[in-house]
């Protein structure tokens, strides 16, 4: 549920207790040995590729990519997020003025919001798509322990059409471009889910349009049919903008669920961690 604390809005975690520890001790030592334990082989990337599902699926995944963008000084974190059932098209920004959890209240880079919010008719401020999608929750213990001082600018893409991933792009253009310096761009995503086989073609054919650069490839087919990786449009959306110019994507590392199945008739969930830096 939403509440306010005096005068400022916060926005509840939903997934704690589920998704990642609830207790802040023990959500404080696993973050730890998840960071510890996954270290790539650079530092210093502009942009991550993280997956949200959750901590024990790929916390390991997750880990890897915040860690890729150590190094920086980073004031905001714009955390691009899917909505996993959309019935629209529009780009949700948040009312709320705190993303809370065990880690502490995070708070909402309210001017960046304002500005988005400036840059077409598909944008909306609404809480609702955000308290109903862990997308953004996911990142928030990563964010809080390697960026404690950076505020966040959450964002939930409805269905990825073309004119909504372009709105997106080019609000990064307007807003973001003149702070990427010190910003740092995550998108929220895990790939392909499905049966065994299918699951596995679709995460290997969407990877092979990140190593591309085919933003394009990615919604394919689009309008019709949901893309594969959850997060595509929102991936297409800063390949698409020139926040991505001259920046160099590296897969940082990749697996499935299946250590996790309890059947060979579970779905399967394939995860990958990616980072682009500026060579």
């Amino acid at each position: 549920m939403f509440e306010h604390s005096g005068k400022a809005k916060l926005r509840e975690a939903i997934v704690s207790g589920i998704f990642y520890p609830e207790e802040p001790a023990e959500l404080d030592e696993l973050i730890s040995e998840l960071l510890a334990q996954n270290r790539p082989p650079r530092e210093g990337a502009t942009a991550i590729v993280a997956p949200h599902a959750g901590l024990r699926y790929s916390g390991d995944l997750a880990a890897l990519a915040w860690n890729a963008a150590l190094g920086r000084q980073v004031s905001a974190v714009v955390v691009l997020s899917p909505m996993h059932r959309p019935s629209d098209a529009f780009v949700y920004l948040p009312e709320s003025d705190f993303f809370d959890g065990p880690f502490g209240p995070v708070p909402v880079d309210k001017a960046i919001v304002e500005e988005m919010m400036d840059c077409g008719t598909l944008f909306r401020t609404n809480d609702i798509p955000h308290f109903e999608e862990h997308g953004v929750e996911m990142q928030l213990p990563f964010m809080r322990r390697l960026f404690p001082d950076a505020s966040l600018v959450p964002v939930i893409l409805g269905a990825p059409t073309a004119a909504a991933v372009k709105a997106l792009s080019a609000a990064l253009d307007l807003v973001i471009g003149e702070r990427i310096e010190d910003s740092l761009i995550v998108v929220s995503s895990d790939l392909a889910g499905g049966g065994a086989a299918d699951a596995a073609a679709q995460a290997d054919r969407f990877l092979d349009c990140v190593e591309a650069r085919d933003w394009r490839g990615m919604l394919a087919p689009g309008d019709v049919v949901p893309p594969a990786a959850c997060g595509a449009g929102c991936l297409a959306a800063f390949l698409s903008s020139t926040l991505a110019d001259g920046k160099k994507g590296q897969l940082l590392g990749r697996h499935d669920s299946e250590a996790f199945r309890e059947s060979a008739d579970e779905r399967l969930v394939h995860y990958a961690a990616i980072a682009y830096y500026n060579d």
